[in-house]
């Protein structure tokens, strides 16, 4: 289902045409002002409500059959602020709360209160909606903003532009995975190429393709930056790689070599709190001969997903306990003679820490 939601507030003649993620001050990034996934639209159920949390807020994400798309809810019931995530989707359609039966139409109002009198409708009042979130599906992602919904329509939700540009010919692997760490030191370590030799000998990579790694930055600002690597990885024999990260969530490397065609490693990293997140990872490939594309999409999901989670273990428990020991460290000053985000600067050091 690709139907996108009409969550989206429409724009208004005082505001721009369109706004940069992260807020109009140049000189900070507020994490709330942005796009962000919480779910591939393949695992959800139209069923039941799904339950998430966002920037440490409690989502409900549900299918509003009568709108024909999906809903995202702030996770309370105006009542009594029960969890609307443990009640259900009833027989008329509405988001029904578990506590006291209140029930809500897709733009968040409530049209049930099975225990008010006929004389006094109290569900009218606007104290008695559900908060709703901007949400719309972009290439197969569920993505929310928990900003000010008038900016909503206004920023860009952050896409894969080679896979948008040139639709036809893909073949996609997707997984998912909740982190036991920040989305800053995701989107460090998976800018960081240079770890991969190490990290994840005998799964992805060789401890001897390790080498001196230089990237280029040609273009940088407050959304992000595009880098070229001249060499690329495995000491140059795939091919130049080129990187891409769009603030506060998304980064791709694009490799077309002679051996594989066009590859892409796309990583989504979704703030759920501080010290966790859910990250998206996509491999988009664009195969040279259509033997490989066939025989990944005869590879159940399962499969793929049991050596994704292998290279997600590599550096797990160690990425944990980095990010544990840089909190306790500070504004001291750790080395940081290899690449994360700019060469020798943390992209910590453009960016917010999640809960700040």
């Amino acid at each position: 289902m690709m139907a996108t939601s009409d969550l989206i507030a429409p724009q208004t003649c005082r505001e721009p045409a369109t706004l940069a993620a992260g807020g109009p001050d140049p000189n900070s990034f507020d994490w709330a002002e942005a796009w962000y996934p919480v779910a591939y639209v393949e695992d959800l159920d139209r069923t039941r409500p799904t339950r998430f949390t966002l920037l440490e807020r409690g989502i409900v994400i549900w299918w509003d059959a009568r709108g024909a798309t999906w809903r995202v809810f702030e996770d309370k019931c105006p009542h009594r602020l029960a969890p609307l995530s443990e009640g259900r989707v009833n027989e008329a359609g509405l988001l029904e709360c578990p506590y006291h039966g209140w029930a809500f139409s897709g733009s968040g109002a409530c049209e049930q209160i099975p225990q008010q009198p006929a004389a006094r409708p109290a569900n009218q009042s606007a104290r008695a909606c559900a908060i709703s979130l901007p949400a719309t599906v972009k290439q197969g992602l569920l993505f929310v903003y928990p900003g000010k919904a008038e900016h909503a329509a206004q920023v860009e939700v952050p896409i894969i532009g080679p896979v948008e540009e040139e639709p036809d010919g893909w073949v996609m692997l997707n997984t998912f995975r909740d982190l036991p760490y920040d989305a800053l030191t995701l989107l460090e370590n998976v800018l960081d190429a240079s770890h991969i030799p190490y990290t994840h000998h005998k799964t992805v990579g060789n401890r001897e393709n390790a080498a001196p790694m230089v990237m280029e930055i040609v273009e940088s600002g407050k959304q992000g930056f595009r880098g070229l690597w001249p060499e690329g990885p495995r000491k140059g024999k795939l091919g130049t790689q080129h990187t891409t990260f769009i603030a506060p969530s998304l980064m791709y490397h694009d490799l077309t070599s002679q051996q594989f065609g066009r590859t892409l490693t796309v990583v989504y990293a979704t703030p759920i709190r501080k010290g966790e997140c859910r990250l998206f990872a996509r491999f988009p490939f664009k195969f040279s001969s259509k033997l490989p594309g066939l025989f990944i999409k005869l590879t159940p999901r399962w499969f793929s997903h049991i050596g994704n989670n292998g290279v997600l273990e590599d550096d797990q428990i160690f990425l944990h306990l980095q990010e544990r020991a840089l909190e306790k460290a500070g504004t001291r000053p750790y080395a940081t003679i290899l690449l994360s985000a700019h060469p020798g600067r943390p992209l910590r050091a453009g960016l917010p820490q999640v809960g700040q």
